[in-house]
């Protein structure tokens, strides 16, 4: 089978509208997933949520766009992963959601302001 094309690693690596826009910290208040497929060498990884508030936090507030444009395959070279998400679309009680994230990032000793949350918050 021959190697994928530059333009087909593009298209296998394209975000729908909806995951694009995302934010990872609305990631972490609707309770996803993100997972990274490198198109190269096949290496999965996922992020789940102690991966976000730990070792991912300085991603908190880019999208999943700049995440991406951001992501090297920790074994090879390979860059432009293949981005999905596991979970729910929007939660059920988006109050709690938000209250639980808040409380979430000040555990892991950031500021929810910061992100966007609290007082003047979106």
């Amino acid at each position: 089978m021959p190697e994928p094309s530059d333009s087909d690693r593009r298209k296998a690596a394209q975000l729908s509208e909806t995951f694009a826009n995302v934010r990872l910290v609305e990631a972490l208040e609707r309770g996803w997933e993100i997972g990274f497929r490198c198109q190269f060498c096949g290496h999965g990884k996922t992020w789940r949520r102690d991966v976000m508030l730990g070792r991912a936090r300085g991603l908190l507030n880019c999208t999943m766009t700049e995440i991406q444009a951001k992501a090297v395959c920790p074994r090879c070279p390979g860059r432009m992963p293949i981005m999905t998400f596991n979970g729910v679309l929007y939660p059920a009680n988006p109050a709690k959601a938000r209250w639980d994230v808040m409380n979430a990032l000040l555990e892991a000793g950031l500021i929810p302001a910061h992100y966007g949350y609290g007082h003047g918050g979106r």
